[in-house]
């Protein structure tokens, strides 16, 4: 039983209209009127409060699987019309649940048969062809692979003569593989400390196939991981869109039928994945992370620690941006070439009202997008995905610090405030140039070592009768374990502080930081007085 005292609370904030709960004990209910959660992991929790009328609350993400969710607090989110998605640790998705659109079945028997009609086709040539233009823009940001992008635009334009489903599955599959291909060199970057403590695999993103499973499924590395995770969530955005026009997230067009699949909701992702492929180079070019923000299975997979998947899950409402025009333009033109009566909503984009309201001037923008050819498909325009990708540079990760990983507030600083000292430390050092060590020789050849008498080796003395006098009273009160041995500090506790700054075991111990560097390096072992203060400070900073 944790004591009381020692539990910290915070509040639990949206951010983009996303709050996402993980860890244990997670509690979604209502109490007079107001949605009640909370959230956390052992000593530090998490709790929010939301009245009816909030506005900052669209969507609830919950990783995990502790925890209960009470049906009036369903009802609650269902009334507001929050979606509600849950994950597992893995990244599979649990639970898509979301506001469900205009009950038209003439609607569902088009898409039904949308696989053996014109229609089918027109929408799978258009995803296909909005998915490959986009896989050739992001290659554009990977240095030396123009000529893959150029095969891709290639593939592209070929996508425009397919006549048959099956015909431009096998185009999209040739791109599929150029595209990966030219990834595999991507560098994934670690902090400093933990760039020696990962497996020697996790610094590039290598193959997209996993050799785990043969497929991308049950990533081994940490890029793929976290392209699997935004993945995951994009097919969760993309079932909630299809439910809230009107369409079955089941019965695909480019995807078969299959048990547990919404292959629809994975025929309208295709559309968006370049999308999500760019937040993630966005990622790997601009971050360094700490080996403490995944997990490597005993079989071999990566897992991403929580460190990682609050803030990817803050970025579903990116994705269901992206998503909404897309299910839009699926639903129009299944509900065109079926000749149905009345216009098909837009409940996702608002885009009836916006021209409802504006008829004359979308009118002159659509003269001008013929003008310049922009058209692709049957569908017009494309979505304005470069908005989107705006929006995720906006939600993008934090900046971390280049010693230990750990994630900063500040995205214009590069260390944390406990590493900071250390860096400065060595940077004197290092600046102290060739005739202050020569010097400094000199003087300890000629027996006038400055760190040791006089002022300096008073203080010594004094530090070291402090040090063996608490040590002396230590052993007096505390009953400590007879066969405990420093071959137990070196198994237990010694590896778990090599990520942690000097600064942080002086201050928790007392030591200098010279000491402290001497215990990391496991050079010294110190008293035993300092081994449960060093082992709660290696294992509250794995928890943050």
């Amino acid at each position: 039983m944790h004591d009381e005292s020692s539990i910290t609370v915070s509040t639990a904030s949206p951010r983009h209209g996303v709050l996402t709960l993980s860890g244990y004990g997670i509690r979604v209910a209502v109490e007079r009127g107001h949605l009640i959660v909370e959230d956390g992991r052992g000593r530090d929790r998490r709790q929010a409060r939301f009245p009816r009328t909030t506005l900052e609350l669209k969507r609830l993400v919950i990783i995990g699987h502790t925890g209960t969710v009470s049906f009036d607090a369903l009802r609650w989110l269902h009334d507001r019309g929050c979606g509600v998605v849950q994950l597992d640790p893995d990244g599979t998705v649990l639970l898509a649940s979301g506001p469900i659109g205009a009950d038209d079945a003439r609607l569902r028997r088009a898409q039904a048969l949308a696989g053996v009609t014109v229609a089918g086709v027109n929408i799978a040539r258009d995803l296909l062809t909005r998915k490959v233009g986009g896989q050739a823009d992001v290659l554009d940001r990977i240095a030396g692979v123009q000529e893959a992008a150029g095969e891709i635009r290639r593939l592209r334009e070929t996508l425009a003569t397919g006549e048959t489903i099956t015909g431009l599955r096998v185009i999209e599959a040739q791109a599929a593989a150029t595209y990966w291909d030219a990834w595999s060199n991507v560098p994934v970057r670690f902090a400093r400390k933990s760039a020696k403590r990962v497996p020697d695999h996790w610094h590039r993103f290598g193959s997209r196939t996993s050799p785990l499973s043969r497929s991308p499924r049950v990533a081994s590395n940490p890029a793929n991981a976290i392209l699997n995770y935004l993945y995951a969530m994009l097919e969760a955005e993309s079932r909630l869109a299809l439910l809230a026009v009107g369409l079955d997230p089941g019965l695909g067009v480019l995807h078969a039928d299959q048990r547990n699949r919404d292959s629809f909701a994975c025929d309208a992702m295709e559309a968006v994945r370049p999308a999500v492929d760019r937040f993630v180079l966005d990622l790997l070019e601009s971050r360094h992370f700490g080996a403490d923000d995944f997990f490597e299975t005993r079989q071999g997979g990566c897992r991403l620690m929580p460190t990682i998947t609050l803030t990817l899950a803050d970025s579903s409402s990116l994705w269901a941006y992206a998503i909404g025009s897309v299910v839009e333009r699926i639903a129009k033109e299944l509900h065109d070439q079926s000749e149905l009566s009345g216009v098909q909503p837009t409940p996702l984009t608002q885009a009836n009202r916006r021209a409802g309201r504006a008829r004359v001037k979308a009118s002159k923008q659509q003269a001008k997008s013929s003008e310049t050819g922009s058209r692709i498909g049957p569908f017009g325009t494309e979505p304005p995905l470069s908005a989107a990708n705006a929006r995720a540079r906006q939600a993008a990760l934090p900046s971390a610090c280049l010693e230990c990983g750990t994630v900063l507030t500040n995205p214009h600083r590069k260390f944390c405030d406990l590493c900071l000292s250390d860096v400065r430390s060595e940077q004197q050092v290092t600046g102290f140039g060739p005739s202050g060590p020569a010097m400094l020789a000199t003087r300890r050849a000629a027996g006038n070592d400055p760190a040791h008498g006089g002022t300096a080796g008073i203080a010594r003395g004094q530090s070291n009768a402090s040090h063996y006098a608490a040590n002396a009273a230590w052993e007096q009160e505390t009953v400590s374990d007879p066969g405990s041995t420093p071959d137990d500090f070196t198994r237990d506790i010694l590896p778990r502080l090599q990520s942690i700054p000097l600064r942080a075991m002086a201050d928790a111990t007392g030591l200098t930081k010279g000491y402290c560097s001497f215990v990391r390096r496991g050079l010294k072992v110190p008293h035993r007085r300092h081994w449960e203060t060093l082992s709660r400070l290696s294992r509250d900073t794995s928890q943050r």
